[in-house]
């Protein structure tokens, strides 16, 4: 299974608290915070995020709609990142 890089990484804030900053910019990190590590109650959005980030992986969907559903669900679900909260 050959791991694809987005072209743009997506940030997020997992944990508990938050407080985790993740940098993804690969496409098996997605997944595995999808399918491992994600608090979020799912919604639609995660759901297709998930699908396209196994689809990549499987060699049958393109990279950068993988990342587009990561970034969506991040943002459905509260989590992602949009500046550099130390910057």
């Amino acid at each position: 299974m050959q791991d694809q890089r987005f072209e743009t990484p997506v940030r997020v804030a997992l944990g508990k608290s938050g407080h985790t900053i993740y940098t993804v910019d690969r496409v098996a990190q997605a997944a595995d915070i999808l399918l491992n590590r994600w608090l979020a109650s799912p919604g639609k959005k995660h759901t297709a995020a998930r699908k396209a980030c196994l689809s990549v992986l499987q060699r049958l969907g393109a990279v950068r709609h993988a990342r587009k559903a990561f970034d969506e669900a991040a943002a459905e679900a509260g989590i992602l990142v949009e500046h550099d909260p130390f910057g």
